[in-house]
């Protein structure tokens, strides 16, 4: 699939992806980052979506290989 006609959360994470590995941060802070977007994404959520991504992202990261699993399901 290319860049262009790939989903756009697919595009925006490829940009970041780009973006963080080209600011050279240490794993550990790019994590540390990234957890502070996600609270404050749902925190601008309504509470239905907010305990959904919640429950959604729970599960994707305490499944053993949690984020292979995801990326072969984009």
């Amino acid at each position: 699939m290319s860049y262009d006609n790939a989903p756009e959360h697919v595009q925006l994470a490829v940009d970041m992806i780009r973006q963080m590995e080209n600011l050279d941060f240490p794993n550990e802070t790019v994590l540390e980052a990234c957890l502070l977007v996600m609270q404050d994404t749902l925190n601008k959520m309504g509470r239905e979506d907010r305990v959904a991504w919640r429950t959604r992202l729970s599960s994707i990261l305490s499944a053993p290989g949690g984020s292979k699993k995801r990326q072969t399901a984009i």
